[in-house]
């Protein structure tokens, strides 16, 4: 069997959106389970491939350094994350984005973790853009 090779990540983008109806109820429970209001707000981060992987029957997990991503979906140009507490990005500023097959072996992607965009204002009368629009 031939072995897998992970996507070639040619950029990174952090982009605040509205969240969800799921997303507001997830941030809602992060909220009371870190005794912090968060802000009602997704950080989409979205990894582009420089082509779309071939499907497989095993998926790479990805990982920003040594903290393994939950969960992640594709979009047309290659797959992207949600972040609601803006502290994973104080905590993981600047480290490695990295695949791995089985949570020992890892390939860096040649590409860091970025911080959110600053807010032009604080916050009141912005518009953040729906996620259907960000994932265009």
């Amino acid at each position: 069997m031939q072995p897998s090779i992970p996507p070639k990540v040619i950029a990174v983008e952090v982009v605040t959106a509205q969240p969800t109806e799921a997303d507001r109820a997830t941030i809602a429970h992060l909220s009371a389970e870190t005794s912090r209001l968060l802000a009602q707000v997704a950080y989409v981060i979205k990894l582009r491939f420089q082509t779309k992987p071939p499907v497989t029957s095993h998926g790479w997990a990805l990982y920003v350094n040594d903290f393994r991503i939950p969960k992640y979906w594709e979009y047309e140009h290659g797959i992207y994350f949600k972040v609601f507490d803006p502290q994973f990005f104080a905590d993981h500023k600047g480290q490695k984005l990295r695949f791995s097959l089985n949570g020992t072996n890892f390939i860096d992607t040649g590409k860091k973790l970025a911080a959110p965009p600053a807010a032009t204002s604080k916050g009141k009368g912005v518009r953040l853009p729906p996620q259907a629009e960000v994932l265009r």
